[in-house]
């Protein structure tokens, strides 16, 4: 048996099973399970038998985690960090109540958070209710489990419960991907501390209620691979997670509130691209690795000198696919991928908010921080470095109230040879030290009112067709981020995805190479909305993407290419219209009729 938190905070690397390993929350990232196994766990320990004799004035128990003999939460856990240890068994690991078990505060592997603390001081111990506790402890366990650490633990302790109700709380929503209905649940038992003599029972029958809808019937290698996360924009751009599926689950029934309505939809979408290029020029992997992870102080503020130019330049001159149908200002801004210091995240965030236009930038390379520092004598080994991408979506803009933005952060799945061969020259530089380049393992699908349906990707992302398989048939368009050398193949594979997709593809990259191209599924020159080419230049387009009229041809394209097929087998004579036909065995899914 191990804990929990062995399972979150354990030294994975080797092939040993759970319990064999060390605990290490100093140089472990949090990292949190995958949404769909940790809700089967919390719904496994609300099943669970309570220890025997056990009540609330004994204080917090822990869950207690049985691993199957193939062992696939330790290697479903490997899997996560990036370990290769050998495949997976596909067999069942935690499919009962059995298979968990909860322990008193004695079993504890290590301290219990001062949260689970919380209720005794409103009130004597014997006066805690010990259902209502229980509930209560499964609960921090559970946002334990999704985060990986205990950051919101933290929050709550810092800060108290404060007045912003929990599903506005951005910053947790980020990284926490649940249904939005749960989150007043969540948070009517986490305040439940402040007055524990009462019955919290219904909210957690509530919250059960919700979860089963994202909850793995039994946890199996399958669960531990990409996550798939369909996210809705409300009308007033709130964001709400309707479901969490399985990464080419393209079959599964898709809730009516994630499916796209046409009637709202706008005409076209205007997309300015902007190919920054101040950092990368002249710079060498050499040069990155030895001042990594930070930047010039100079060459920062050119990078946000470009960024200012890009989100306050009038859009004059822009180009048109569908004609001249005015003024319209650009929705989205996208720059390229690592091009945007860490430290002016918040300035990307306060830009969209003061235009009212969204985001898409990408990230320079991140070091992830441990789930806690660690002491001197806690020796820390490795380290870990991502690539991200963040998409910032303005909330109120133009109404009463102050503007508030919405984030969402992409965690590149494929690291590219560059990215490889940084961490180990960081290796080699550290002495004592592992580097890491740790990979995501989520993709969205947005769906936005009036842009439609939308996933976003991060350069070598744009190599595996598994995404593209899963998507097929359920997004509109494609933005995607890049830094990439070999211009010439990636123009051809930004346009094979946009046939094999059928759907707008905007792919921007870094000026310092250009070649940034935005594709639509139409015929011949049309297909081509914009090309950029030429190395170390800053440039910026406006382009308006079909939206409406390309939902159309996605819905109707197959049935009218085989109606010309037919046409022109009887007559000789056939139309072929401004789009070419959709792949054979497309069909549009994910739309309200």
């Amino acid at each position: 048996m191990a804990s929990l938190h062995r399972l979150l905070w354990g030294d994975a690397c080797g092939g040993e099973p759970l319990v064999s390993w060390p605990i290490r929350p100093w140089e472990t990232p949090a990292i949190g399970l995958p949404v769909r196994v940790a809700t089967r766990l919390y719904c496994l320990a609300r099943e669970a038998r309570r220890p025997d004799a056990w009540n609330a004035s004994k204080g917090p128990y822990v869950w207690s985690i049985r691993d199957s003999d193939e062992g696939i939460l330790a290697a479903g856990r490997r899997g996560q960090l990036g370990y290769n240890c050998g495949p997976i068994v596909g067999q069942q690991v935690v499919g009962s109540g059995r298979d968990i078990e909860v322990q008193q505060v004695e079993q504890w592997e290590v301290p219990a958070h001062s949260a689970f603390w919380a209720p005794f001081s409103a009130c004597e111990p014997d006066d805690v209710c010990d259902e209502s506790y229980a509930l209560y402890c499964d609960t921090l366990l559970f946002v334990t489990a999704l985060d990986g650490g205990e950051r919101v633990l933290d929050s709550i302790v810092n800060r108290g419960g404060g007045i912003l109700p929990f599903e506005e709380r951005w910053a947790w929503r980020a990284r926490l991907h649940l249904p939005r209905e749960a989150w007043p649940c969540i948070e009517s038992i986490i305040r439940w501390s402040e007055h524990p003599s009462d019955s919290s029972e219904e909210d957690g029958k509530g919250l059960l209620k919700v979860l089963r809808h994202c909850m793995a019937s039994t946890i199996t290698s399958d669960e531990f691979g990409p996550e798939r996360v369909d996210i809705q924009l409300s009308p007033g751009d709130q964001e709400i997670v309707r479901a969490v599926n399985l990464f080419e689950a393209n079959n599964a029934s898709i809730p009516q509130q994630l499916a796209l309505s046409p009637s709202s939809l706008s005409d076209n979408l205007c997309v300015r691209i902007a190919q920054l290029n101040r950092w990368a020029t002249g710079l060498t992997t050499v040069e990155i690795a030895e001042q990594f992870p930070r930047w010039k102080p100079s060459r920062a503020r050119e990078v946000m000198r470009q960024v200012a130019t890009v989100f306050f330049s009038p859009n004059e001159g822009k180009e048109k696919s569908q004609g001249d149908v005015g003024s319209q200002p650009p929705a989205l801004v996208v720059l390229p991928e690592v091009a945007i210091p860490r430290s002016e995240v918040r300035t990307i965030r306060d830009l969209a908010a003061k235009t009212g236009c969204a985001s898409l930038a990408g990230l320079y390379w991140g070091v992830l921080p441990p789930v806690y520092k660690g002491s001197s004598a806690d020796r820390t080994t490795k380290r870990w470095v991502v690539n991200e991408a963040e998409l910032a979506i303005p909330i109120g803009y133009n109404e009463r109230g102050p503007t508030s933005v919405r984030w969402f952060r992409v965690r590149k799945p494929i690291s590219a040879h560059m990215e490889k061969g940084l961490v180990k020259a960081l290796s080699l530089r550290d002495c004592g030290h592992t580097w890491q380049i740790l990979e995501g393992r989520r993709w969205y699908r947005f769906v936005h009112a009036t842009w439609g349906d939308f996933t976003v990707a991060v350069c070598a992302d744009l190599l595996d067709p598994g995404p593209w398989r899963s998507l097929r048939g359920e997004v509109l368009h494609l933005f995607m981020v890049a830094f990439n050398r070999d211009v010439d193949l990636y123009e051809s594979l930004t346009w094979t995805r946009t046939y094999e997709t059928y759907a707008n593809v905007i792919a921007v990259n870094h000026g310092a190479y250009g070649g940034s191209f935005l594709w639509t599924p139409q015929r011949r020159h049309g297909r081509a909305l914009a090309r950029l080419r030429g190395a170390e230049l800053f440039l910026i387009g406006d382009v308006e993407l079909p939206v409406g009229e390309l939902l159309d041809q996605q819905r109707e394209g197959v049935r009218r290419a085989v109606q010309r097929a037919a046409c022109g087998a009887t007559t000789g004579l056939s139309d072929a219209g401004r789009y070419k036909a959709p792949p054979p065995g497309y069909r549009r899914r994910a739309l309200v009729e």
